[in-house]
């Protein structure tokens, strides 16, 4: 049997019939009901001539219903609804391994769970060492910036600055939950530090050199910068003042995670968190049918205002 799947072109995404996964005995098959696109799969489609030859099925943040478990999986079973650790996902089904799946809670959607994305914000937070009554900036309030955001304030962050260029974001900082909101192009750092001094704690979420010369200049000594972006331009490169990093005495925290198990657990409590309320996805979430993605992914590109994510949905709006 056959089933839809969108393979990047060199002209873009394609609605193609490919076979359904086989899985073996220890993994699981998936009916994706929705997933969402990360900014790596935007990279991979404005950069497609380097990689559709090796690399086109895409999709990483899915959700969806399992069909079918392999003989040596336990945890889940057929109509579970779960989100998952899996590639590729933009197809009617794919497959996970058992231990790269949490099952969701009644409460949330699968259109908004967006597992792997949150698991990645709050494995993050997880190394933030907010302590109750810190003051926090945030650098980029893009989705997992501003999923970070939420985090922190869960923690104990007792003002929080947001920072971004784009006026939809910083309106969405302050409806979710930032105290003040600057454009950097208009308000410099040295503005921003008279206001309201240093702070403890400053997460860099826009992976643009601008932004880490800005938590530089606005971490306090001993404070810590914790680096969410995903550095892309340049070739990831970046130079930084190291003699002002070293005379701060600051700590630089590498938010990205790669330990699959580490992710899982952290996926883990980001479910937990979105059932007891303490972050939410759906202001941020764009539904396109899945059948529109090219659409999604040309808005993306450019970069259509109040878009943070854009999720595919499987069955129709």
């Amino acid at each position: 049997m056959n089933m839809k799947t969108a393979v990047l072109t060199l002209t873009g995404f394609e609605i193609q019939e490919t076979p359904i996964p086989i899985i073996n005995d220890n993994e699981l098959l998936i009916k994706t009901l929705a997933c969402g696109v990360c900014s790596g799969d935007l990279f991979v489609y404005q950069n497609r001539a380097d990689f559709v030859a090796t690399y086109n099925r895409l999709g990483h943040e899915a959700s969806g219903e399992v069909i079918e478990v392999g003989r040596n999986v336990t945890a889940v079973k057929p109509g579970d609804i779960i989100t998952a650790l899996a590639l590729p996902a933009y197809a009617d089904y794919f497959v996970a391994s058992a231990e790269g799946v949490v099952k969701l809670p009644q409460v949330i959607n699968p259109t908004y769970a967006l597992g792997e994305a949150v698991a990645c914000c709050v494995h993050a937070a997880n190394r933030f060492g907010t302590k109750p009554g810190d003051k926090l900036a945030i650098v980029g309030c893009g989705f997992m910036g501003l999923i970070c955001m939420q985090l922190a304030k869960y923690q104990g962050a007792s003002f929080i600055c947001a920072i971004d260029p784009v006026v939809e974001r910083r309106e969405m900082s302050q409806r979710l939950g930032a105290d003040v909101a600057y454009n950097p192009f208009e308000t410099k750092s040295d503005a921003i530090l008279a206001e309201h001094g240093e702070f403890d704690i400053v997460i860099e979420a826009a992976g643009v050199q601008s932004a880490v010369d800005l938590c530089t200049d606005l971490v306090a000594q001993h404070g810590r910068i914790i680096l969410v972006g995903y550095h892309q331009s340049n070739n990831g490169l970046r130079t930084v003042n190291m003699e002002r990093w070293n005379f701060k005495a600051i700590d630089v925290i590498n938010g990205h995670v790669r330990r699959q198990n580490e992710k899982v657990a952290a996926m883990r409590q980001g479910m937990m968190l979105m059932q007891q309320g303490h972050i939410t996805t759906e202001p941020l979430v764009t539904v396109y049918d899945f059948d529109e993605i090219e659409h999604a992914f040309r808005d993306l590109t450019r970069g259509t205002p109040g878009l943070f994510k854009a999720v595919l949905q499987m069955e129709k709006k």
